[in-house]
């Protein structure tokens, strides 16, 4: 087994919950750390950086599948080192915000990340929106998970299992341990669909972070009436 640790603390509830619970889903900054954030990313700091990798499963359709199991794995180990020197950096938060989001812009595949999440919306979108709206989401995520980064104190990551999921790629099996919690199971689906190895979605004891983000972005542009400009405004000010 391969276990990484590193400093971290709170609580966490894998239980999937409504869109009002979500960050900033009542028009204002009180959700950050609530929602979204407790049920994903308190327990799991990794959880921050793989869901900046994300790239839909389909993105590319027909792209023929050559990962291997162990390019798999050693790419989600990549992503939990990575993230775990950022955590134990001695910056501010708006320092670790930008270098989240710059570790984002060359990892992830941010434009179908927040296509995804916008979900109908997108089509309501012109050009010039879409790009604000890419960027302020990329923004706003750096933003939500660097304010958790000084939350964590002891927590493990303990690689398990590999497994073969057909033509969705390889489900990376780990667990997220901390002294007197229990384990929490965390699978990492990673894929190299878009050209390059990318973690296409992390399920966090069932519940699908990319689905959470989409119910999240979904929530708040509920909230704001669905007024884009007004979505893109707050994220921004994130």
């Amino acid at each position: 087994m391969f276990v990484i640790s590193f400093d971290g603390s709170g609580m966490v509830s894998s239980r999937r919950q409504g869109r009002k619970h979500g960050p900033m889903s009542d028009g204002t900054n009180e959700g950050h750390g609530m929602g979204f954030e407790r049920r994903i990313f308190l327990k799991v700091g990794i959880g921050a950086f793989g869901a900046m990798m994300i790239g839909r499963v389909a993105l590319v359709p027909g792209h023929a599948f050559a990962l291997s199991e162990e390019a798999a794995q050693a790419h989600v180990r990549s992503a939990v080192d990575e993230v775990l020197e950022l955590v134990q950096t001695q910056a501010s938060t708006e320092t670790k915000a930008n270098r989240l989001e710059a570790i984002m812009a060359h990892a992830a595949a941010m434009p179908q990340i927040a296509r995804f999440a916008a979900g109908r919306a997108w089509r309501d979108m012109n050009e010039e929106q879409r790009a604000r709206y890419t960027e302020a989401f990329a923004h706003f995520l750096a933003t939500v998970y660097a304010r958790r980064f000084q939350d964590y104190a002891g927590e493990k990551v303990t690689f398990g299992r590999v497994r073969n999921a057909g033509k969705k790629g390889f489900l990376v099996e780990t667990a997220i341990t901390q002294p007197a919690a229990a384990p929490v199971a965390v699978s990492w689906l990673v894929n190299d669909r878009p050209g390059h190895i990318v973690i296409a979605d992390i399920i966090i004891e069932g519940v699908s972070m990319v689905t959470t983000q989409r119910e999240e972005i979904g929530g708040m542009l509920d909230a704001r009436g669905g007024d884009i400009e007004k979505l893109i405004r707050d994220l921004n000010a994130a």
